[in-house]
């Protein structure tokens, strides 16, 4: 009986600290659902150490929570092309062309992504090969490539727009 209360000690003192960890960082107190999501995400990172797993994951997450971005845009021919993000969205330094950004996004909210806030946005998903989202809409092609980073539940994209 004791080792139980033991360990059900030892397991909410890990969790309230986790909780109050996590909460500190970005300065203010998380609902239920946000911590259970990073926290569960960031554990799974971990299992990724030579990429820097864990450490990558929870620096992405402040990011993301500090992140005020809601639309991402890419250039063309001195056109402003914007686009919708995902929740949790943060927008990458990349040197090459188009839009790049990482978020934390369930497989639902990816597909909800792709099928349903993009199509609101004017765009319409025209087919998918592989990693690859084709849409249509507002006098261009836009096409995103979807990646997982680290886990299932971080994607990065990248966004590029043509005529």
């Amino acid at each position: 009986m004791k080792i139980i209360i033991a360990f059900i000690t030892v397991v909410a003192v890990l969790v309230l600290g986790s909780y109050t960890y996590f909460s500190a960082t970005v300065g203010r107190c998380l609902n239920p659902s946000q911590f259970v999501r990073f926290s569960t995400t960031v554990a799974m990172a971990a299992i990724h150490p030579n990429e820097g797993g864990a450490a990558r994951a929870f620096g992405l997450y402040r990011q993301a929570m500090a992140s005020p971005t809601l639309t991402g845009s890419v250039e063309l021919e001195g056109q402003k092309h914007t686009f919708p993000l995902p929740r949790y969205a943060v927008a990458q330094e990349h040197d090459g062309d188009g839009f790049y950004f990482r978020a934390f996004v369930s497989p639902g909210e990816m597909y909800n992504y792709f099928y349903r806030d993009l199509p609101q946005a004017g765009w319409t998903h025209d087919q998918q090969l592989g990693a690859g989202h084709f849409f249509t809409g507002h006098g261009v092609h836009m096409t995103i490539v979807q990646h997982f980073y680290l886990t299932s539940d971080i994607s990065e994209f990248h966004v590029l727009i043509d005529r």
